[in-house]
């Protein structure tokens, strides 16, 4: 297997459960009322369904092709994302989601797009620097802090609190990511302060993936109160160990 077929594998294997995780949010959140949007939910949901069950039977004469037909689909659905944010900010829609949660999605959407733009052409995607998956991650993982501590229970003080520190954590780490970008202004790509930065980020990422662990075993086993679910714990971990894998291979690569 070629490495451009593994690299394809790998990418669409991750970011198509992702955006079947995303369909699904949506379909769950919106009101019993707003049947046209639950129902185009729906089909997003099955299509990446579809998608990702075509995944392992990637060669090098069809990974092409289908990275095409998936960056359709996958622009389809920034479009409807889009639409439900716009209604969102109209304030003419139900969905049991923040604007911020679905701007975030659209946020990662658009990573994947990024990654498709060089599957399409048959190339391997580039390693990016650091501070690219920082800017990308770092605001989503603040937000998977807040809302974890939203959707827990008001009894569950310790847990509330761990999710807070850690949604505070990750906010400043992003406002620090904004910075150090501009610093590379000077075309030094590596830096003191860049490396302590990486390690700080990954030490508390790696606690995070611990407590999105903890939570979705007890989830699971309802020992923790709330509406936070075992399966939004399981889809923020695993967006989690995919920023790691990318931090590992962009310092690699420096």
């Amino acid at each position: 297997m070629s490495d451009f077929v593994q690299h394809a594998i790998f990418e669409h294997r991750f970011w198509l459960e992702i955006m079947q995780n995303h369909a699904q949010f949506i379909h769950d959140a919106l009101y019993p009322s707003e049947k046209d949007d639950i129902q185009r939910a729906n089909s997003f949901i099955h299509q990446f369904s579809q998608l990702l069950s075509y995944v392992p039977s990637l060669d090098g004469a069809n990974a092409v092709s289908f990275s095409i037909t998936v960056d359709d689909n996958v622009e389809q659905f920034k479009q409807f994302k889009l639409y439900l944010l716009r209604h969102q900010l109209s304030g003419d829609i139900g969905i049991h989601l923040t604007p911020t949660f679905v701007n975030h999605m659209v946020n990662e959407l658009e990573e994947y797009q990024n990654v498709l733009s060089y599957l399409k052409k048959s190339e391997v995607p580039p390693i990016f620097h650091e501070l690219h998956h920082h800017l990308i991650w770092l605001l989503d993982a603040s937000g998977h802090a807040g809302i974890i501590h939203d959707d827990l229970d008001g009894v569950e003080k310790r847990l509330k609190q761990k999710s807070n520190e850690f949604a505070k954590h990750f906010e400043q780490f992003y406002l620090k990511a904004v910075e150090l970008t501009g610093y590379l202004r000077t075309n030094m790509h590596s830096f003191p302060a860049l490396s302590r930065f990486n390690k700080d980020v990954e030490l508390e990422m790696t606690l995070f993936k611990t407590f999105l662990k903890e939570l979705e075993e007890m989830e699971l086993s309802a020992e923790v109160l709330g509406t936070f679910t075992a399966p939004m714990a399981d889809h923020m971990w695993r967006e989690e160990q995919y920023y790691l894998m990318k931090l590992a291979q962009a310092k690699e690569e420096g």
